[in-house]
């Protein structure tokens, strides 16, 4: 007789919602939901803005987080907005700094 609990695989495990990490899914239904909630064409919009943000959750959530708004200042604010003299963006990718 098998017994009425479920162990997972890990302790790590996420929480899952069907097939996919909750936090995904639910950013991906938030979107939807807004979407129906504005009419029947803009659900298609929201569906579509919640995948496309689902996906960059996840990729965000892969390459670990940490420092990621640091990054996109750095390669994307113009360097004359910083308190430092930097080199300017289009010219850092040639030399690292």
């Amino acid at each position: 007789m098998s017994e009425p609990y479920f162990i997972p695989r890990t302790l790590d495990d996420p929480p899952l919602f069907f097939l996919w990490n909750f936090d995904e899914a639910a950013l991906f239904l938030i979107w939807a939901i807004l979407g129906a909630v504005m009419g029947a064409m803009t659900f298609l919009l929201g569906a579509l803005v919640g995948y496309l943000f689902a996906r960059g959750y996840a990729r965000m959530k892969e390459q670990g987080g940490r420092g990621l708004l640091f990054r996109v200042l750095f390669w994307y604010v113009p360097s004359d907005w910083w308190i430092t003299t930097r080199t300017p963006s289009d010219v850092r990718e040639y030399i690292g700094g």
